[in-house]
C-alpha cells in the first residue's frame, strides 16, 4: 500500500459514503496517522470503528476535542469521550485555553465552563450557541464574583429574560449599583425578595419595597 499525504487523507475522509477498505488502508498507515488534522477526522468519520476512533480521541489536541464535542454528526459516544478528556485537562489549561474552549465547546464541558469564577471565560459562555436560559441562571445564582453578575446583566441577549435577570438580582454579591438599574424590571417575587433579605443592603430593601409598592399602586 503506497503511503497517503495529508491533504488525500483528509479529502477521503469528507466522504461519508467512504468505503471500508480505504478507511482501513487510512487507519493502518502509520505515517498518515502521525498528522492530527487525519486522527481527528477519522475519529469523527461516521464508519470508522467506535473502538478505533474511541482511542483516537485520547490522541488529540484540546482544539480537536472541542471541535468533535460540537459536531452533531459525530456519534455520541465519540463525543462523550471527547467531552470527558476535556473535563480531565480543564485544570491544567490557561485561562486563555480556556476562554477559547468556552466559546466553541459542546453541552459536555459547556455545563462545567458555565460554573468558572473568570469572568472573561463566563463572556464566551455566554454567547456559545449551545448554552441555555438554564446554564446562565446556573451561573448567575452560583458565583460569588461580581465581575461575572455584571456580565450577565449587561449581556443583551439573557438579561431579558425573567429567570436570569431573577437569579442575578437575587445574587448578594451583584454591585448595588448594577442591582438598582434592574429593579425596575424585577417580578413582583423578587421585588419581595429582596426587600425581605437580610443579605441585601438597606439601600437596596429600601428601594426594592418602593418599587414594589409603585407597582401594587398601579394593579
Amino acid at each position: 500500500m503506497s503511503e497517503r499525504s495529508e491533504g488525500e487523507c483528509l479529502r477521503l475522509l469528507r466522504r461519508a459514503n467512504l468505503s471500508e477498505e480505504i478507511l482501513q488502508e487510512i487507519l493502518g498507515d502509520r505515517s498518515a496517522r502521525k498528522f492530527h488534522a487525519v486522527r481527528m477526522a477519522l475519529a469523527a468519520h461516521p464508519r470508522t470503528p467506535r473502538t478505533d476512533a474511541l482511542a483516537l480521541v485520547a490522541t488529540l489536541f484540546w482544539r480537536d476535542l472541542a471541535h468533535l464535542s460540537a459536531n452533531s454528526r459525530v456519534h455520541p459516544a465519540i463525543r462523550r469521550a471527547a467531552d470527558q478528556d476535556l473535563l480531565r485537562r480543564l485544570s491544567e489549561m490557561a485561562v486563555s485555553e480556556r476562554v477559547d474552549l468556552a466559546r466553541s465547546v459542546g453541552r459536555g464541558t459547556l455545563i462545567q465552563l458555565r460554573l468558572d469564577s473568570d469572568p472573561r471565560v463566563i463572556a464566551s459562555v455566554l454567547d456559545n450557541r449551545f448554552t441555555t436560559e438554564p446554564d446562565v441562571v446556573q451561573s448567575a445564582a452560583r458565583t460569588r464574583e461580581p465581575a461575572v453578575l455584571e456580565l450577565i446583566a449587561a449581556h443583551p441577549r439573557w438579561i431579558v429574560r425573567p429567570t436570569v435577570r431573577s437569579a442575578v438580582l437575587r445574587n448578594t454579591a451583584l454591585p448595588r449599583s448594577i442591582a438598582l438599574g434592574l429593579l425596575s424590571r424585577a417580578s413582583l417575587e423578587d421585588l419581595r425578595g429582596i426587600r425581605d433579605s437580610p443579605g441585601s443592603s438597606r439601600l437596596l430593601r429600601a428601594c426594592a419595597e418602593r418599587v414594589l409598592a409603585e407597582r401594587l399602586a398601579e394593579v
